[in-house]
Protein backbone atom coordinates (compact mmCIF):
# COMPACT_ATOMS: atom_id res chain seq x y z
CA UNK A 1 0.00 0.00 0.00
CA UNK A 2 1.23 3.54 -0.75
CA UNK A 3 0.26 5.26 1.98
CA UNK A 4 1.95 7.36 4.48
CA UNK A 5 3.10 7.04 7.81
CA UNK A 6 0.25 9.50 8.89
CA UNK A 7 -2.64 7.22 7.16
CA UNK A 8 -0.95 4.50 9.09
CA UNK A 9 -1.34 6.02 12.48
CA UNK A 10 -4.65 7.20 11.48
CA UNK A 11 -6.32 4.11 10.24
CA UNK A 12 -4.70 2.48 13.53
CA UNK A 13 -6.86 5.32 15.29
CA UNK A 14 -10.08 3.98 13.82
CA UNK A 15 -9.41 0.34 14.28
CA UNK A 16 -8.94 1.11 18.03
CA UNK A 17 -12.19 2.54 17.79
CA UNK A 18 -13.40 -0.43 15.69
CA UNK A 19 -12.00 -3.32 17.26
CA UNK A 20 -12.28 -1.64 21.52
CA UNK A 21 -8.49 -2.93 21.62
CA UNK A 22 -5.40 -1.90 20.16
CA UNK A 23 -4.34 -4.64 17.60
CA UNK A 24 -0.65 -3.21 17.67
CA UNK A 25 1.29 -0.78 19.57
CA UNK A 26 3.07 1.53 16.95
CA UNK A 27 3.72 -0.04 13.10
CA UNK A 28 5.91 1.25 10.33
CA UNK A 29 4.42 -0.87 8.12
CA UNK A 30 0.35 -2.03 6.61
CA UNK A 31 1.78 -5.95 6.79
CA UNK A 32 1.64 -5.72 10.41
CA UNK A 33 -1.30 -3.67 10.82
CA UNK A 34 -3.51 -6.00 7.89
CA UNK A 35 -2.06 -9.29 9.96
CA UNK A 36 -2.89 -8.12 13.37
CA UNK A 37 -6.34 -6.90 11.94
CA UNK A 38 -7.05 -10.10 10.31
CA UNK A 39 -6.22 -12.06 13.51
CA UNK A 40 -8.98 -10.28 15.15
CA UNK A 41 -11.24 -10.79 11.98
CA UNK A 42 -10.36 -14.18 12.00
CA UNK A 43 -11.19 -14.78 15.71
CA UNK A 44 -15.05 -12.80 15.34
CA UNK A 45 -15.57 -15.11 12.40
CA UNK A 46 -15.23 -18.14 14.87
CA UNK A 47 -16.59 -16.96 17.71
CA UNK A 48 -18.77 -13.95 17.42
CA UNK A 49 -20.28 -13.70 13.86
CA UNK A 50 -22.54 -10.80 14.53
CA UNK A 51 -20.30 -8.51 16.02
CA UNK A 52 -18.02 -8.82 12.80
CA UNK A 53 -21.26 -8.58 10.18
CA UNK A 54 -22.14 -5.50 12.51
CA UNK A 55 -18.61 -3.91 12.08
CA UNK A 56 -18.39 -4.86 8.53
CA UNK A 57 -21.95 -2.67 8.89
CA UNK A 58 -20.20 0.35 10.52
CA UNK A 59 -17.47 0.58 8.48
CA UNK A 60 -19.38 0.41 5.40
CA UNK A 61 -18.05 -2.51 3.89
CA UNK A 62 -19.74 -3.36 0.55
CA UNK A 63 -21.91 -6.17 0.95
CA UNK A 64 -21.58 -7.33 -2.97
CA UNK A 65 -17.72 -6.77 -2.56
CA UNK A 66 -17.22 -8.91 0.05
CA UNK A 67 -19.07 -11.46 -1.40
CA UNK A 68 -17.73 -10.95 -4.83
CA UNK A 69 -14.12 -11.05 -3.62
CA UNK A 70 -14.87 -14.20 -1.44
CA UNK A 71 -16.25 -16.40 -4.28
CA UNK A 72 -13.42 -14.89 -6.77
CA UNK A 73 -10.60 -15.51 -3.89
CA UNK A 74 -11.40 -19.31 -3.32
CA UNK A 75 -8.99 -21.12 -0.79
CA UNK A 76 -7.09 -17.57 0.36
CA UNK A 77 -7.94 -16.50 3.84
CA UNK A 78 -11.34 -14.63 4.48
CA UNK A 79 -10.02 -12.70 7.15
CA UNK A 80 -7.35 -11.36 5.27
CA UNK A 81 -9.44 -10.34 2.14
CA UNK A 82 -11.70 -8.69 4.93
CA UNK A 83 -8.84 -6.93 6.80
CA UNK A 84 -8.21 -5.88 3.44
CA UNK A 85 -11.48 -4.10 2.75
CA UNK A 86 -11.88 -2.96 6.09
CA UNK A 87 -8.48 -0.94 5.40
CA UNK A 88 -9.24 -0.15 2.19
CA UNK A 89 -12.29 1.87 3.39
CA UNK A 90 -10.41 3.56 6.24
CA UNK A 91 -8.32 5.15 3.52
CA UNK A 92 -11.21 6.24 1.28
CA UNK A 93 -12.30 7.52 4.47
CA UNK A 94 -9.47 9.84 5.06
CA UNK A 95 -8.70 10.55 1.54
CA UNK A 96 -12.45 12.19 2.07
CA UNK A 97 -12.01 14.09 4.59
CA UNK A 98 -8.58 15.57 3.25
CA UNK A 99 -10.92 16.43 0.35
CA UNK A 100 -13.66 18.32 2.05
CA UNK A 101 -11.57 19.76 5.17
CA UNK A 102 -12.16 23.67 5.54
CA UNK A 103 -9.12 25.76 5.68
CA UNK A 104 -8.75 27.14 8.96
CA UNK A 105 -9.95 30.95 9.06
CA UNK A 106 -7.36 33.30 8.64
CA UNK A 107 -8.63 36.16 10.89
CA UNK A 108 -8.99 35.50 14.83
CA UNK A 109 -12.41 36.83 14.81
CA UNK A 110 -14.01 34.65 12.26
CA UNK A 111 -13.04 31.80 14.62
CA UNK A 112 -15.78 30.23 16.89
Amino acid sequence: MENSSDDISVVQQELVKLTRQELVHKTDGWSELRTALAVWVNDLIQHNLTELIRVLYRVDISENKLKFLLREKVGEDAALIIADLIIERQLQKIKTRQQFQQPPPENEEDRW
